[in-house]
């Protein structure tokens, strides 16, 4: 997905990610949860959250084992994932200004995004034969070349955030499901634990 931009140039751009940032669960272990695949769905999220195994490899086992799974029961529980109310609403009141970004991929999330009336950028997918499975990763930072002349901030939680928040004007690392990993404090210019100080955070840049 690569939303058309509407801001003049200069203005600044928030950039989130989504899972353990918007949503206070991580996406792929709760969809997991839901169809019996918790534990070792579980495992392979936390490795990547971690650093510990590279994300397209880890990313592309998980899709494949949700590939079986009915893109609209997936894309349901994505809708209906808890969020960070007070974060989530702080973007919304800036919403011309945010843009989701996320490597999950884009018939899973549309619904979410649709359902708070946000822009994103995501991972993109194919559907054969009535079996779901990756057409293009995103990697994050790439995004960044759709904001030339904005200024850009990047809040994110997972090793696979560290070289879009390396590249942005101020990078921001959540903690607020998990410890951010190392790769991602080296780089980042702050951190937040809280949504309170989150938001603060943002009001402030």
């Amino acid at each position: 997905m690569s939303p058309a931009l509407t801001i003049n140039p200069m203005t600044t751009a928030y950039l989130f990610d989504l899972d353990g940032t918007l949503t206070s669960v991580e996406l792929l272990p709760l969809i997991a949860r839901e169809i019996g695949l918790e534990e070792s769905m579980g495992e392979l999220t936390r490795a990547t959250m971690a650093g510990e195994i590279a994300f397209p490899e880890s990313f592309s086992r998980r899709v494949a084992m949700l590939s079986h799974v009915p893109t609209k029961a997936v894309a349901e529980i994505v809708r209906s994932a808890p969020v960070h109310r007070q974060l989530l609403d702080w973007v919304l009141v800036h919403k011309e200004q945010c843009w989701v970004v996320t490597s999950n991929l884009d018939v899973w999330i549309e619904p979410w995004l649709q359902k708070y009336g946000l822009k994103g950028f995501s991972s993109t997918s194919r559907m054969t034969n009535g079996v779901i499975s990756i057409d293009e990763i995103l990697y994050k930072q790439d995004v960044l070349a759709h904001f030339d002349g904005f200024r850009t901030v990047m809040v994110g939680d997972g090793a696979n955030d560290a070289e879009i928040i390396h590249e942005v004007d101020i990078g921001v690392a959540n903690e607020l499901v998990h410890p951010a990993p190392e790769v991602v404090l080296e780089v980042a210019d702050y951190l937040a634990r809280t949504e309170e100080s989150l938001c603060r955070l943002l009001a402030r840049l």
